[in-house]
């Protein structure tokens, strides 16, 4: 199939074109930086204390105030009504 001198050169400018326009992923890369995501670990850490076994969650609570006595205090305390 021979296409004409002119036809090519259409081709070869629509293809330079495309290549010259940012595409979509260089505008989000350089728009702004990137927003870390904000995440509660100590609220995450209730829920999960919230429905655990009673067994595992005092045991996980004794373990960690040995370590961090404030944040198991912390943590007991936010707990409120759980039995312990």
């Amino acid at each position: 199939m021979n296409l004409s001198k002119e036809r090519v050169n259409d081709r070869s400018k629509d293809k330079q074109e495309r290549l010259d326009r940012p595409n979509m992923k260089d505008k989000i890369d350089t728009q702004s930086e990137p927003q870390p995501i904000p995440i509660d670990g100590f609220q995450q850490v209730l829920d999960m204390l919230r429905i655990a076994d009673p067994a595992f969650r005092e045991s996980l609570l004794r373990r960690l105030a040995l370590k961090d006595q404030d944040l198991a205090n912390s943590l007991r305390r936010d707990l409120g009504s759980f039995d312990l």
